[in-house]
């Protein structure tokens, strides 16, 4: 049992720090590395400790053979203290370092110095366990052991109840659904690791630097020592390994997956984005097609006056034709032109509530009859490019009453700007009751030319366009959305105070 689990964490450690090279993966993967080594540690000190009955030795070792092989690896009780001394120290201390990261609390974030000053006491307590100084220490102080011991067991469990505070406060803490769903996969995880961690780590490197003398025979509050452990504890020990193996890398599992996901969808519109200025010069050529075809137009309606008499009625068409032609080029003149374009974005303090008026007023310009409920709550202001976001906000309230219309709820439609204060971030949201949108749909929104509606009016580049202001005002845009309900844009916003 132990067995897989040391390697399933080999594997999620490599696994995390390949997928994505964050701060934050960098943590996780010293989180399943400390744990690793650990274990791997208290694992070769039992095996060479011996006296194990057989229902321990399954549970670490499938079979006496393993336990054999494992018994005789060649390591000194120097490096096999202190391996244990680097994973039972290290493993706090990241996981303390992500739950800090992940902390949305003002102290935390303003305050770097608390992250680096998180390392002091495991810092110290490594020096300490270093075999000579270790060593050198008890020569001159022989109850220096039992202090050492007793002081690292008490940080690192403060440290413990800390992390877990910090993320079980954060999960509370959040109210938008999608954040609080994958928050809640790496906060699992990171319980599920702690919880595996306990059942070891009071395992005292002391022992193995003093294995064959009396100072280390001491056990205390170690099951898994036990030579005749009763039924209660054993099922005990097998259960909560077991459930904790499973929560931890079902959830590493798909933090993981997201995180390459994540990853491999910012390279693919990285693509498309140079795909686009290819596609600007296809509609370039697009729009030269349309003028030749004004042109032949053109052509038609000086034959009509050569004619005798004049057919009114073919002029009419003809001249109606033109129109929706302008109509259709300028629209797409000035979209590619807002979105291939390169504007530097000048971000200053602004009022929300002048942006919110100012893009529902050019909103009812298009549609006078829609009407938009809004409630901005107690946002005040933001640091904000004023034309840029209240451009993004115009192409989302654009979006949501088409969205309505395709519904067929002109007359019931609803169309919401709201917004509010998350933890560290403003949030804008836009909300409809529309048609919705399929997960195929929601897998392409945002790339560049894609468009579910009439391709000859739309180009699909407004919610690419509005990703990009939103990456541009160091925020994040998300949607959720179900077929036939409605969809809701989340803009997140870095909070302005």
């Amino acid at each position: 049992m132990l067995i897989i689990l040391t390697v399933g964490l080999v594997v999620a450690s490599v696994l995390i720090l390949c997928v994505k090279r964050s701060r934050e993966s960098i943590q996780l993967f010293g989180l399943c590395l400390s744990l690793m080594l650990e274990i791997c540690g208290v694992m070769i000190f039992i095996a060479k400790k011996g006296g194990l009955s057989q229902e321990v030795l399954q549970f670490l070792y499938f079979s006496r053979v393993i336990q054999t092989k494992i018994q005789f690896f060649l390591i000194t009780l120097n490096q096999l203290g202190y391996l244990i001394a680097v994973g039972r120290t290290l493993f706090p201390f990241f996981l303390i370092e992500l739950a800090m990261s992940y902390s949305m609390i003002p102290v935390i974030r303003k305050n770097t110095w608390i992250q680096k000053a998180a390392f002091v006491l495991p810092g110290i307590t490594l020096l300490l366990y270093f075999p000579p100084l270790y060593r050198m220490g008890l020569t001159f102080h022989p109850q220096l052991l039992k202090i050492i011991q007793r002081g690292a067991l008490v940080w690192m469990t403060l440290y413990l109840w800390i992390a877990l505070f910090l993320l079980a406060y954060e999960y509370k803490s959040i109210t938008m659904k999608f954040c609080k769903r994958q928050f809640s996969q790496i906060a699992a995880s990171m319980a599920a690791l702690t919880g595996i961690y306990i059942l070891y780590y009071q395992q005292d490197p002391g022992q193995v630097y003093h294995f064959y003398s009396s100072i280390g025979a001491w056990n205390k509050g170690i099951g898994y020592m036990q030579i005749d452990p009763s039924l209660g504890s054993y099922v005990l020990l097998v259960l909560t390994s077991i459930i904790c193996c499973i929560l931890g890398f079902y959830n590493i599992g798909r933090y993981t997956r997201g995180n390459f996901k994540t990853s491999k969808e910012e390279i693919v519109m990285e693509r498309k984005f140079d795909t686009a200025k290819v596609g600007a010069s296809t509609f370039v050529h697009s729009m030269k097609n349309q003028l030749l075809s004004s042109r032949v137009l053109f052509k038609r309606i000086n034959q009509l006056y050569e004619e005798p008499e004049l057919d009114y009625k073919r002029l009419k068409e003809y001249v109606k034709t033109l129109e929706a032609f302008n109509d259709a080029m300028l629209l797409r003149m000035e979209e590619l032109y807002r979105c291939v374009k390169s504007n530097a974005i000048y971000m200053v303090p602004v009022r929300l509530s002048e942006i919110a008026e100012n893009s529902i007023e050019r909103f009812h310009t298009k549609y006078p009859e829609a009407k938009v409920k809004w409630d901005l709550g107690d946002v005040t202001e933001i640091l904000a490019d004023r034309v840029h976001l209240c451009e993004a906000l115009y192409n989302l309230l654009v979006n949501a009453q088409e969205a309505v219309m395709e519904a067929g709820r002109d007359g019931q439609g609803n169309i919401s700007l709201l917004a509010h204060n998350e933890r560290l971030y403003t949030v804008i949201e836009v909300r409809d009751n529309g048609r919705g949108m399929t997960k195929s749909q929601l897998k392409k929104i945002f790339e560049p030319f894609y468009s579910s509606k009439n391709s000859n009016s739309n180009w699909g580049m407004g919610l690419y366009y509005v990703r990009e202001i939103v990456k541009s005002h160091l925020g994040t845009l998300r949607i959720e959305s179900k077929d036939g309900e409605g969809s809701s844009f989340y803009i997140l916003l870095p909070k302005y105070q």
